[in-house]
C-alpha cells in the first residue's frame, strides 16, 4: 500500500521475487512511469515530476551477479566487496565469501546454482554468461521471478545460431545442467536477453569486476547523451540524475563508455546491441555533419580522410599523407563555459577532439603505470579541457581528474614557492573531482570520502605552507 500507482510494475516485481525465497530491497527514490514506446525500443521510463541533478532515482540490490577471473577469489559473491581473507563454498568451491554471514545471505541465490558447480568442480573459471544461463534454465522459478521473458532482445536467431561463442557457450551449458533440464531452445532464448540485458558491475574505484541483471534498471534505454548513470556501492545499485530532468522526459544512461565519436558509437551498440542508435545527441550529429571524429580536408594533400594519430606528439595526422593536420584548437562554447566555471586556463591545448581525449587518457594511465610522473601530468592535463565538455558529472572522469590531483603532490623535493603553487593546482582539481564524483555517485561512497578526504588534507597542508 506504500507504493503508488505509477509504481505499481515495481511493486509487482517486488512481490514475485519474495514469492521465491528472494527477499529484493528496491526502493522507487523519484516517481517515474513506464511507458511503451515502439516495438523497437521497448518500454522507457519517464519523469512524473522534475528531477535535480545528484537526485538518486532508483536504489536495488543486485541479487544475480557473477564475477570475472581475476576478481572471484578477491571479491565477496554477496556483498561484492574485496577483501583479502575470503572463505569459498565447501560443496562447489567456485563461490567465495567474507563471512557466514555473508554466505547465510547469499544461500537463497546460490542454492539454485550450487549443484550446478559442482558438476564442474574441477574448471577453474566458468564464463558468466554460461553461468547465468544455466542458473536461469536450471531454475524456472527464479527465471519468472526476474522476468526473463519479459525482457527485451535485440538479436535474431540468424545471428546468433552463426555465433561462434553461441555454440561454446551452448556446450558449457550442457555440461553443466543435468539431461532433462537442458532445451537448446531454451537455451537460446535466455542467451538472447541476457546478452544485451547485463550490466558490468565496478567496485568502489570504478574497475570492472563481472556483470549483474538487475530487472528495473533494464528498462532504462540508452541515450550517447544520457540524463543519468548507473553505479554501484558493494551489492547496491543506484541510478543517479547527472542533469536536470523536466517532467514527462524520458530517463536515460549509456550503455556504453564515453566519449566516443559518432562512428565509434554506432559500430559498439550495433556489434553489441544490434540496434542503431536514435537519440537526440545522434540525431543531432547526423543532422548537422559535426562529429569530431568525421573527415578533415588535408591542406597538403586535399583529401578528406579520417586523422590519425601520432604516438609521441599526440598530434592528429593524415591518414592519406601523413601530413600534420594545422587547423585551429577545437574549443566549443560549452568547453569554454565549464572551463570558465572551475576557473581552468588551459588553452593552449590543441585538437580536443573526443579521439585525442580517449588517446591522451589511455596515455595517461599508461605514463602512471610506468611512474613517469612528470609526463603523466602534461598529457593529462591536455585531456582535461575535452572531458569538461563530454564528461561533466561522469563519475570516471571524476576519478581522472582526480588522480591528477594526486601528480601534482608527488615531487616533495622542490623549494615552498613552487609546492605551494602545485598544492593550489591540486586542490583546484580535486574540487572539480568532488563535484563530478557527488553529482554522480550516492552518499558516502567510498570513492567519493577518498577524494574528500584528499581535499581536506590538501587544504590542511596549503594553510600550513602559508603560515
Amino acid at each position: 500500500r506504500s507504493f503508488k500507482p505509477s509504481y505499481y510494475n515495481e511493486y509487482k516485481s517486488y512481490l514475485s521475487t519474495r514469492k521465491y525465497g528472494l527477499f529484493c530491497i528496491f526502493q522507487v527514490m523519484v516517481s517515474y512511469s513506464t511507458k511503451f514506446i515502439d516495438e523497437k525500443i521497448g518500454d522507457g521510463l519517464f519523469a512524473l515530476r522534475k528531477i535535480k541533478k545528484s537526485c538518486n532515482v532508483i536504489k536495488t540490490d543486485c541479487l544475480i551477479a557473477c564475477l570475472d577471473k581475476n576478481d572471484i577469489k578477491t571479491v565477496c559473491y554477496s556483498c561484492l566487496t574485496r577483501s583479502i581473507k575470503l572463505k569459498r563454498c565447501s560443496l562447489c568451491k567456485h563461490v567465495h565469501y567474507c563471512s557466514e554471514k555473508c554466505q547465510r545471505t547469499h544461500w537463497k541465490i546460490h542454492k539454485h546454482e550450487c549443484t550446478l558447480l559442482q558438476k564442474v568442480s574441477k574448471v577453474e573459471f566458468i564464463p558468466l554468461l554460461i553461468r547465468l544461463t544455466a542458473l536461469f534454465m536450471a531454475s524456472p522459478e527464479l527465471a519468472s521471478a526476474y522476468h526473463i521473458k519479459n525482457l527485451m532482445e535485440h538479436k535474431s536467431l540468424e545471428v546468433h545460431k552463426s555465433d561462434e561463442y553461441y555454440s561454446y557457450l551452448l556446450r558449457g551449458v550442457k555440461e553443466m545442467l543435468p539431461t532433462d533440464k537442458f532445451d537448446p531452445l531454451n537455451c537460446y532464448k535466455i542467451y538472447c536477453k541476457l546478452i544485451v540485458n547485463l550490466f558490468t558491475l565496478e567496485d568502489s574505484q570504478l574497475r570492472p569486476i563481472g556483470c549483474t541483471l538487475i530487472p528495473s534498471i533494464t528498462k532504462l534505454n540508452h541515450s550517447c547523451s544520457p540524463n543519468c548513470v548507473l553505479s554501484f556501492k558493494g551489492a547496491t545499485a543506484y541510478v543517479t540524475a547527472i542533469k536536470d530532468i523536466d517532467r514527462g522526459e524520458q530517463l536515460t544512461i549509456s550503455y556504453i563508455p564515453l566519449p566516443q565519436s559518432f562512428l565509434e558509437r554506432k559500430a559498439q551498440l550495433l556489434k553489441q546491441f544490434n540496434f542503431k542508435c536514435e537519440c537526440q545527441f545522434c540525431c543531432l550529429q547526423r543532422k548537422q555533419g559535426i562529429d569530431s571524429m568525421l573527415m578533415r580536408q588535408c591542406t597538403s594533400c586535399t583529401e578528406h580522410s579520417h586523422p590519425g594519430i601520432l604516438e609521441d606528439s599526440n598530434e592528429l595526422v593524415c591518414s592519406v599523407c601523413q601530413h600534420l593536420f594545422t587547423s585551429s584548437p577545437i574549443l566549443t562554447d560549452v568547453a569554454l563555459k565549464n572551463m570558465e566555471r572551475y576557473d581552468l586556463n588551459m588553452t593552449s591545448v590543441s585538437h580536443q577532439d573526443v579521439i585525442v581525449v580517449n588517446h591522451l587518457v589511455e596515455q595517461t594511465e599508461k605514463l602512471i603505470l610506468e611512474e613517469k610522473w612528470e609526463p603523466a601530468l602534461r598529457t593529462g592535463l591536455k585531456a582535461t579541457v575535452g572531458l569538461m565538455e563530454w564528461c561533466v558529472n561522469y563519475p570516471s572522469a571524476g576519478l581522472f581528474i582526480a588522480k591528477l590531483g594526486k601528480l601534482y603532490k608527488v615531487d616533495t623535493s622542490m623549494d615552498d614557492g613552487a609546492y605551494e603553487d602545485n598544492l593550489k593546482k591540486s586542490l583546484q582539481l580535486f574540487d572539480i573531482s568532488l563535484r563530478f564524483l557527488t553529482t554522480s555517485l550516492p552518499n558516502k561512497h567510498d570513492l567519493v570520502s577518498e577524494v574528500r578526504h584528499l581535499y581536506d588534507a590538501t587544504s590542511r597542508e596549503l594553510e600550513i605552507m602559508k603560515k
